[in-house]
Parts: C-alpha cells; structure tokens; sequence
C-alpha cells in the first residue's frame, strides 16, 4: 500500500466494519455498525457513506479513497454486485462502486469480501512468509478465497473459492443462505451451529451463537456437540480441499473462531485426520488481524487491485 491513508469497509449480513487504514495495515480509526438489511441496499449504502465521511474527518487528503469487501459475487473492474444470497436482500446487481463514489465524492474500489480478508492476511497478517494458502472466514455465512504463488484464484465468472456453498453429505439439515441444501454454510456458519444446537436441546427457542458458546463453557452437552460438529464440518473440508490445491497454509478468521479451544481442537483434529494425505507441515492457523482482517483487505483492494499486477510482492487474479 501506498503512504497515505485508505478508508476500509468490510459488509457483513449482522455488521458494518469500517476502519482508517495506513501504508502498513495499521487501523487509526475503527468503528463498527449494524447492518440494516431489512431497510434495503439505500439504506445500507447511505450508512456506508455516512461512515466513510465521519471516519475522514480532518483527514487532509484529497485522493482519500475507499475500498469495500461485499457479500456475493463481485466484478471488481465495475463494482457491481454481480450475485448474492438473501443474507443481503435485493443486493443482487448494485452499483455499490458507483453509488457510494456518488454518496461520498471518494474514489470507490470493491470486491468480493472473501478475497478482501485473503488479501489483508495474505499482505499483513497470517499468510505474510508464503505465497501458497487457503483463506476461509466463518461467521453469519463461509466465505473462501485462493492464493497460489501469489495468485489470487478468482476464476471466469470471479466465483472461485465460494466455499460456502461447496456441497458436502454431512448438510443434513438446514437451508443455505443461497436457498438450496446440502452446503458447507448449512453447517458451519453461526446461525447453522446455533440452530443445530436447538435441534440438540429439542427448543426451537432462537439462539445466536454467543449463547451457545457460553453453554458450551459451562457444560451443556447439546452445545458442545453442537460446535464441534460444526468445526468437525469444516475441519473435513477443509482437509479435503487442502488434498486439491496442496496450500503450505490454511487461514480461518471470522466471528465462529473467536470461540476458543472448544471450536479450534475439533477443527484442527478434523482437518489433519479428514483428508487422505494431508502432510503434517501444512499448518491450519487463526487470522492474525482478527476483526480488523476485512477493513485492512478491503483497504488493499485500492492499491492491489484484483485486476491488473503490482511491482511489490502482492497479488495477481488468475486468467
């Protein structure tokens, strides 16, 4: 990234994060929102804007520019919203780039929020030394991308690494965010750990996953089996796709992760145990930028951009 300050924004299905972001992926000024998906894409757009203004305030730059990792299936050259599930409804086809340019008066670069993580732990946290890794986040849904020799994988019709909604057997229960079955997400995403742990409990009482990790803490077996077979889950797939495409690291960040022990010991077991030949030395780690990973990704997205090449060591998309 260049010397100079970049507005990062990472748009999740619960919250908006939004950050001021330096040269070195340090995060000046930080601040975090609801999200307001009932209210529409105006309503979500305008808070963005209304962000983007009060985090540059007294910032003296007039080439302050934003960058933006969004749900769904993003094409970066336009910053259209090309796809989308129903985390955010009616976010199919918007003009997020051009909208918000409007909004704010700011030079406006978006991409995929997946990709956006992978690039801020890739550039500045857990991937940094390697230039082969597989980048996964898990919270409201799973999200994936790919580096392999520092290319990101980003495919045709920019779909690559939705490991969301990779089909597994194991998805026995549950709607994916998509509206089909039988995903990954339908399993291993907080809402589909919480909703197992109801059908566990035999409550169809909502829960949020915060709750279920504390009866976890305290002893509940219905949550405990709940959130191990969701790391199981994921910890199988994951192995399965680390015998493809052969990574020296697997990357997991997101709001699911921050559960502790009781999460990361059936995850790690799963993947080292899950896949035929998974060799030892392929290392599944937390992301070291933790809830900052998407604003200073979504940050790097203005200067390393998906779609052309960069003279210091970053990212290119694949053709």
């Amino acid at each position: 990234m260049v010397a100079t300050m970049v507005i990062g924004v990472d748009v999740g299905g619960s919250k908006i994060a939004a950050g001021l972001v330096g040269a070195a992926g340090q995060v000046h000024r930080r601040m975090s929102l609801p999200t307001p998906n009932r209210h529409g894409p105006v309503a979500i757009i305008g808070l963005i804007a209304d962000m983007c203004r009060d985090l540059s305030d007294g910032v003296a730059d007039p080439q302050l520019s934003v960058g933006v990792g969004s749900p769904g299936v993003v094409d970066s050259r336009r910053g259209i919203v090309t796809a989308a599930t129903g985390t955010l409804p009616g976010w199919q086809g918007i003009d997020l780039a051009g909208h918000l340019a409007k909004a704010t008066g700011m030079r406006v670069v978006v991409g995929n929020d997946a990709n956006a993580f992978a690039l801020g732990e890739h550039l500045h946290g857990a991937g940094r030394g390697t230039s082969d890794a597989m980048y996964v986040t898990v919270g409201t849904s799973v999200g994936g991308a790919l580096v392999l020799q520092d290319r990101l994988l980003t495919g045709v019709h920019r779909r690559a690494g939705e490991l969301g909604h990779f089909p597994i057997f194991e998805a026995d229960h549950g709607v994916c965010s998509c509206g089909r079955r039988g995903h990954l997400e339908s399993s291993a995403s907080g809402p589909a750990i919480a909703a197992a742990y109801a059908r566990l409990a035999g409550d169809d009482t909502p829960r949020d996953l915060r709750e279920v990790a504390e009866r976890a803490r305290r002893g509940d077996a219905a949550a405990v089996t709940a959130l191990t077979k969701g790391a199981e889950v994921l910890g199988r797939t994951l192995a399965g796709l680390a015998g493809v495409f052969d990574p020296r690291r697997v990357v997991v960040g997101g709001g699911v992760t921050q559960i502790g022990a009781r999460y990361w010991a059936p995850l790690r077991d799963a993947f080292h145990n899950g896949g035929l030949a998974v060799p030892p030395t392929v290392d599944i780690l937390p992301a070291a930028l933790g809830d900052d990973a998407g604003i200073v990704g979504a940050a790097a997205l203005t200067v390393h951009s998906l779609a052309s090449t960069h003279h210091a060591r970053g990212i290119t998309p694949s053709r």
